[in-house]
Parts: C-alpha cells; sequence; structure tokens
C-alpha cells in the first residue's frame, strides 16, 4: 500500500501541489506563533505570499522544486517541500501542519513528500534537512530514521539521509501508523 493511498483510504487527504490560491492558508500557518517559532521569519503579507507562489510555480514547472499542500474535500492541514535538487540529493522541508490535523497525518505527508523523490527520480541517493535544535520533537523523530549528521551551528542541525536507512525505517513507521 502506497502512503498516498493510506492518507486517501484512512484520512480522504488528497496531496497535491501548491497553488497561489494556497497563500493565504500557508501564510496562517507560517505566522502562527507556536507553529512557525521554528522557522525563518515570515512576512504577514499575503501578495508576498502569493508572488513567492508565482515564482515557485517556475521552478516546479522545471522540475526544480515541488510544494505539496495536503487536505480533504473540506479542511486545508499543511504542506511539505522538496528544493535544492542537484544530482543525487534533495532538500526537504517547509513541513508544517496545522493543530487541527488528524493524528498520523503530518508524518504520512512527511513520507508522501520524500517517496515523490525518491520513487520518481532513480538517481537521488539522499535527502538534506535541517531543524532547529530547540525543536526536539522534531530531532527526535528524525533521528529514528538514523540519518547522519553533517553539519550543526547555532540554530540548526544539518542531516543527510541516505536512501536506505529512508526506506528501513519508514516501512517500520508505516505498520506503526496502520
Amino acid at each position: 500500500m502506497t502512503v498516498e493511498s493510506i492518507l486517501q483510504h484512512k484520512f480522504q487527504i488528497k496531496p497535491r501541489f501548491v497553488e497561489k490560491e494556497d497563500a493565504a492558508f500557508i501564510l496562517k500557518l507560517r505566522t502562527d506563533s507556536k507553529l512557525g517559532r521554528y522557522l525563518s521569519a515570515t512576512v504577514n503579507n499575503v501578495k508576498k505570499q502569493e508572488e513567492w507562489i508565482e515564482k515557485y510555480k517556475e521552478r516546479e514547472h522545471s522540475k526544480q522544486e515541488f510544494y505539496f499542500l495536503f487536505e480533504n474535500k473540506e479542511i486545508k492541514f499543511g504542506v511539505s517541500r522538496i528544493y535544492n535538487l542537484d544530482a543525487v540529493s534533495f532538500e526537504a522541508g517547509s513541513w508544517l501542519f496545522s493543530q487541527k490535523s488528524p493524528e498520523g497525518v503530518s508524518i504520512l505527508a512527511d513520507l508522501f513528500t520524500r517517496d515523490f523523490v525518491f520513487n520518481n527520480i532513480p538517481s537521488m541517493e539522499f535527502c538534506r534537512f535541517e531543524v532547529r535544535k530547540e525543536n526536539k520533537p522534531v530531532v527526535n523523530y528524525h533521528k529514528r530514521f538514523n540519518p547522519e549528521l553533517f553539519n550543526e551551528d547555532n540554530l540548526n542541525f544539518y542531516f543527510r539521509l541516505n536512501r536506505d536507512n529512508y526506506f528501513k525505517f519508514r516501512e517500520q513507521l508505516l505498520s506503526l501508523l496502520l
């Protein structure tokens, strides 16, 4: 069973690419005081968010970046993004979900996003990501995949996760979420 089918059958949630009309929702997530505290600063301006999405759509069209929104027929729950692709690796980030999301949905969205690249671009061997050191629950979640910590600074840990470790722990996670 694919992660996408689990999202659809268990939660009636369908992933899709972000569109300009999603700007207000994304901005609401990013500027939420609790959700946004581990993110880079965001200007609370819908027009600027729409402009950013318009530029993103150009990168999506050229397969340089993929920004997913997860929703059911009535509610938008969250987003996750793939960017900074090179010949063998990609960066995952912008993983942000409403506190109203059903339990397990944000994890499935993270898996969906990584699956999208690993399953569609065979040359990809690594997923890179950074996590704020203070965001302990997310640091602990990512460490369960056994990534390599390749750098850190005062603010962030920088990880690299190889394909094999990802799929190994992915299977364990899916068995817990079903």
